[in-house]
């Protein structure tokens, strides 16, 4: 799967948002159907989200920050992400791999 094209079909389509403190939010509303985690994400954050929320499903990209920032169109790092929304993206299918 081509994560970068699967990721801007999303933000396009659905419902998709960034950083940390968002992702842990919308974790704890309960609509956080897939959270994805760049490659240097802080640890502790990661500990958290897999702790705090354990039936929401932690996906980490092989991508850097910036890189993760780049794939979304974005002109900043993204050390995280949520999808609250798929959209027409298959996004939904990556698995747990945390």
């Amino acid at each position: 799967m081509d994560i970068a094209r699967q990721l801007k079909q999303g933000i396009n389509s659905g419902t998709i948002v960034f950083g940390q403190r968002q992702t842990a939010s919308e974790c704890s509303k309960g609509e956080a159907k897939l959270v994805l985690i760049a490659a240097n994400c802080p640890e502790p954050f990661i500990d958290e989200i897999r702790n705090s929320f354990p039936t929401v499903p932690v996906h980490q990209v092989a991508m850097v920050n910036r890189q993760l920032g780049a794939a979304c169109g974005k002109p900043f790092p993204v050390s995280s992400l949520c999808i609250v929304d798929p959209g027409q993206s298959d996004l939904l299918q990556l698995s747990p791999n945390l």
